[in-house]
């Protein structure tokens, strides 16, 4: 028995609660309370599922980590929901020509263009919208992210029709997983799972990101710039 527990206690992937590791490499959200819950943000590479639904502002809570600059490295948009417009990039400080569109016929598809983004080495941050994946392709996204030093926002709409059942709290063995919800004029974030840290309920981010008249005039202002054309794939 206690040889046992000793191989136990030295497994590399049992976590304590003491040993929280500080030196780890993060990305600041720009949000205290947040921050604060993630020990300082997210990990700069690695797979982090949100749980949401779509434009409730869950891509401008990671503004400041798509917009990172790392040695000219793409951002990649697998199979987003809406178009990817030049002058919303712009609002994000992203250039254009660092920017690649992926649009995949089937979410298996999906699944592997994503793979093989994180594998290249040439991208910095994979953004994929994709309910469908399982724990075997979480594990391999997993894997290609946190070795070739590149982060994966995975994004996943939540399932509401077994909030209460077992197989709604399943998480996947990634990085960090989120659930993100609207009420009262905030962005409630859960942590429901972390790696070397706790989970976390109804961090609440002010919404800030509601479209009015001052978008609106940013885009006649800049109407006149040369626009880029945006790289897309099908």
């Amino acid at each position: 028995m206690n040889k046992s527990l000793s191989t136990l206690e030295n497994h590399p992937h049992i976590w304590r609660a003491r040993e929280q590791n500080q030196q780890e490499e993060r990305f600041s959200l720009g949000f205290e309370q947040l921050d604060k819950a993630l020990n300082g943000g997210v990990s700069t590479s690695g797979v982090v599922r949100i749980r949401t639904l779509t434009g409730i502002g869950e891509l401008s809570l990671f503004k400041q980590v798509i917009s990172k600059q790392r040695s000219h490295k793409l951002i990649v948009f697998i199979n987003p929901p809406g178009h990817i417009q030049t002058p919303w990039l712009a609002t994000f400080g992203i250039d254009a020509k660092q920017v690649l569109i992926v649009k995949p016929s089937s979410e298996k598809d999906s699944l592997w263009a994503t793979e093989q983004c994180l594998k290249s080495t040439a991208c910095h941050c994979v953004i994929l919208w994709n309910s469908g994946v399982n724990t075997k392709e979480a594990r391999r996204l997993q894997v290609a992210a946190t070795h070739n030093d590149a982060l994966c926002l995975l994004f996943t709409l939540p399932n509401t029709s077994i909030k209460h059942s077992s197989a709604a709290l399943q998480t996947l063995p990634i990085s960090l997983d989120l659930c993100l919800n609207y009420q009262h004029h905030a962005l409630q974030v859960s942590v429901i799972k972390q790696r070397h840290g706790w989970p976390k309920d109804n961090i609440a981010i002010q919404n800030d990101w509601t479209p009015n008249n001052r978008a609106i005039k940013w885009a006649l202002e800049h109407n006149k710039v040369k626009r880029h054309a945006l790289h897309s794939v099908s």
